[in-house]
């Protein structure tokens, strides 16, 4: 087993630049998922449920097991052999087909994501101040170590976006958060998800300037808690990408869950981390970098375009085969396109990303 300083570079490789303005756009969205007879559920209102998920903060402990499924119009990538780049690939690989991934929660500084691949297993474990990532294909793993008094005072959901996951909570806060006041929220018919009864809220955008048409979100019925997130493109009556537990338990989980030894003969990595670079390292991101431009946000609501600043993507990713297969070539640079999430990369090395037409993408970039 090997220790080099030097955990920036692999975790950094989950989720490659490319691919984030994507799933930072909640691309991560979701369909029906263990789908049961409608069960009968006192009446509420929109506001109601939506009080209802404010309540969600009061769970504590978890362990799911979540589906993704993608059916966006991206091309399949190759994995493995001369025109792969692994990194990538497992990034653009979240947003093709259907994953499994399975998450646990106990208080605020215990928590665990298994994303399980046909191609091996990740991990990201955090018990107190310690992270573990590893990674089975390539049998590596870091370790970062945080100070105790730099650990935030405040802990999201499970999950947090760890290699690239966003479990169906988060994806809920999110767009409620940031979208709620530019829509129409209404109750839906009730949904069993997961073996749990639930309410559901629709919300359908105010704006036609967007491409998706509607947002279905399961709430658990007791606890609050999101269960399933649903997005359908406008003109059409199918999700296009899906992510819902299929099995839930709100008992602790054993401590053992949060306690990780790399195998034997794995590299290994080490470091410590400040507190401002926690969420990245969390989300499998951390570049400890001079801090870069930030991006731009421009438009409002689900018209929102998200700018990234030229310099930000690595020349390995444009250079890379993949880059060519999952990008074509357009005005102003090339793009990748989706029933939901339109990205551009223009020629001179910005990203645009957002839930409206590519034809918006351009527009922007040429002001």
């Amino acid at each position: 087993m090997s220790h080099r300083s030097a955990p920036s570079r692999r975790l950094g490789r989950w989720v490659p630049a490319i691919a984030a303005p994507v799933v930072v756009l909640g691309v991560v969205v979701a369909m029906p998922l263990s789908a049961g007879a409608a069960p009968s559920l006192p009446a509420k209102t929109p506001q109601q449920v939506l009080d209802l998920i404010a309540t969600s903060t009061s769970v504590k402990a978890l362990s799911g097991t979540v589906s993704q499924t993608s059916d966006l119009g991206l091309p399949a990538l190759p994995t493995t052999g001369a025109d792969s780049d692994s990194s990538t690939a497992a990034a653009l690989n979240l947003l093709t087909g259907s994953h499994t991934f399975r998450v646990f929660a106990a208080g605020r500084s215990d928590r665990r994501v298994q994303v399980l691949d046909s191609s091996g297993e990740r991990d990201v474990v955090q018990h107190g101040t310690s992270i573990w990532s590893y990674d089975s294909a390539k049998d590596e793993a870091d370790h970062v170590t945080i100070d105790p008094s730099k650990l935030p005072a405040h802990r999201d959901a499970p999950g947090d976006g760890a290699a690239g996951t966003v479990t169906p909570d988060q994806a809920a806060t999110q767009l409620l958060a940031k979208l709620a006041p530019s829509s129409t929220v209404t109750t839906d018919t009730n949904a069993s998800v997961a073996g749990r009864d639930a309410y559901v809220l629709k919300i359908v955008p105010k704006t036609a300037a967007t491409t998706v048409g509607s947002v279905e979100i399961a709430v658990d019925a007791e606890t609050g808690l999101p269960l399933r997130v649903q997005v359908v493109p406008r003109g059409t009556t199918s999700p296009a990408v899906s992510i819902g537990y299929t099995a839930i338990s709100y008992a602790t989980p054993p401590a053992s869950t949060f306690l990780f030894t790399a195998p034997n003969g794995a590299t290994v990595h080490t470091s410590t981390v400040p507190k401002h670079d926690l969420k990245r390292v969390e989300r499998g991101s951390y570049k400890p970098l001079a801090i870069a431009a930030k991006p731009t946000v421009t438009g409002t609501g689900w018209a929102s375009v998200v700018t990234v600043p030229k310099g930000r993507v690595p020349a390995s990713v444009t250079s890379s085969p993949l880059y060519s297969q999952a990008t074509t070539a357009v005005a102003g640079g090339r793009a990748i396109s989706t029933s939901l999430v339109n990205v551009l990369i223009t020629t001179d090395g910005r990203v645009l990303a957002g839930a409206v037409p590519l034809s918006t993408l351009q527009a922007d970039a040429a002001e």
